[in-house]
């Protein structure tokens, strides 16, 4: 693989970034200023699962996700799931809220509340194409999970887009969010390497604080990438201190993985903006539209 030039790293970070999606959770969207004013129409907006959240609350956020022209996507953890009666009325409130899109995890409930205690299980049930679901999305880990093995981590993986693929979905992977890219490198190598061709949504960190996104890291287990975070703050003072950390290192060396392997299945970028969904929209809306310049290879600078 040769190095990319920087006009060749420029379209791939660019191509990342159309479309690029957002997570936010239920419970913030009442206090978010109008969706619409600072999303593109049609970008996708993943709603978070929270183990105290209403259903009904997660329902209403879709509906109003999709009156302001956008797709909502709503996480469903198979372990908050009681039964297939209860699969089949939470997937009929989604699609009479207009959700074409799921992203299926097990979630983070230690005892599941009844039959299903992971994604493939609802990946398998039937139930997702008889309510009209085909576009799924299943979460990666390339830095592993906290309470899962590796090796397991690995075959559940690519035992799901065997499923995915036996049933016809429309299956893309979305990864944890991550510091570095690295891991998301190797990773999206092991997984291709093991017979996984579907696209792979990078995770990303939003322009929130370095404090918040290390306890944050330290949370989901993400931490190889918290050594690249430290680094990148240069001390722990600073990094408790500094107001904004911008992703642009992680996306500029996912750009040039990508740039770099015709074959590789980085296709976009989803961003965590953890409370900072308005800055982390209009960085990531200026790079997809081309107003940046590629400063080095670790940073570039946004022109608007």
């Amino acid at each position: 693989m040769t190095t990319p030039t920087y006009a060749e790293l420029s379209d791939a970070v660019r191509r990342l970034m159309f479309p690029f999606s957002v997570e936010i959770t239920p419970r913030e969207a009442a206090t978010l200023p109008p969706l619409r004013d600072h999303l593109a129409a049609g970008t996708s907006v993943y709603l978070t699962f929270l183990p105290d959240q209403p259903w009904a609350d997660t329902v209403a956020v879709a509906r109003t996700v999709r009156e302001a022209g956008l797709r909502p996507v709503p996480h469903l953890a198979a372990r908050a799931v009681s039964d297939r009666p209860a699969l089949q009325r939470m997937l009929a409130d989604l699609t009479a809220a207009g959700v074409e899109d799921v992203l299926l995890l097990a979630g983070s409930l230690t005892t599941p509340v009844g039959e299903f205690s992971e994604s493939a299980q609802i990946l398998d049930a039937g139930l997702l194409e008889e309510a009209g679901i085909h576009r799924v999305g299943i979460v990666g880990h390339p830095e592993g999970h906290p309470d899962v093995d590796d090796d397991e981590l690995f075959r559940a993986l690519v035992a799901k887009c065997g499923i995915a693929r036996a049933r016809g979905f429309d299956l893309h992977l979305v990864t944890q969010f991550c510091f570095d890219p690295g891991p998301i490198v190797a990773w999206e190598r092991r997984i291709r390497a093991a017979g996984v061709d579907v696209p792979v949504h990078a995770g990303l960190p939003g322009l929130t604080s370095p404090a918040r996104l290390l306890r944050y890291g330290l949370r989901c287990g993400v931490g190889p990438s918290l050594k690249v975070l430290r680094q990148q703050a240069g001390s722990v003072l600073k990094l408790a201190t500094s107001p904004v950390h911008h992703p642009d290192a992680t996306l500029l060396g996912l750009a040039a993985a990508a740039a770099a392997d015709p074959r590789s299945l980085l296709r976009a970028v989803h961003f965590f903006p953890f409370g900072a969904l308005v800055p982390t929209a209009a960085w990531a809306a200026d790079i997809r539209d081309g107003r940046f310049e590629v400063d080095d290879r670790d940073s570039l600078r946004v022109t608007a």
